[in-house]
C-alpha cells in the first residue's frame, strides 16, 4: 500500500503484515483509523478504515493466513532454539602439530 506522508510529502510503502494487523486493530478495538509510521520523518500518518477496507476487501482470510505463517515460524524456530541447546557444548579444538626443527 502506497502512502503519501502528509507532513514531509514523501510516498512510502507499507509493509502488508502490518497493515492487516492495523484492519485487526480497527476491526477489534472500534478504531477509526489506522497510524502509520513514516519511513523517513517518523511521524504517524492516519489511515481512514475505508481505505484500508478498499486496499484489502478481503482483510480476514488474508489475516489468518498471515497468522498460520506466523505460527509456522515459531515452531521452526522452537525446533532450532532445541538444536542449538542440544549442541551447545563447546566444539573440539584440534590439537595443532608442532613441527620443531631439531
Amino acid at each position: 500500500m502506497q502512502i503519501k506522508c502528509s507532513h514531509c510529502n514523501k510516498m512510502f510503502a507499507e509493509n502488508k503484515d502490518a497493515a492487516l494487523a492495523g484492519m485487526y486493530a480497527i476491526h477489534n478495538d472500534g478504531q477509526n483509523h489506522y497510524d502509520a509510521t513514516c519511513l523517513h520523518c517518523q511521524h504517524a500518518v492516519r489511515i481512514s478504515d475505508e481505505r484500508m477496507k478498499e486496499t484489502y476487501p478481503n482483510w480476514e482470510a488474508e489475516y489468518e493466513e498471515m497468522m498460520k505463517r506466523a505460527a509456522e515460524f515459531e515452531k521452526k524456530q522452537k525446533k532450532l532454539v532445541e538444536q542449538a541447546a542440544s549442541s551447545k557444548g563447546k566444539p573440539k579444538k584440534e590439537k595443532k602439530k608442532r613441527k620443531r626443527k631439531r
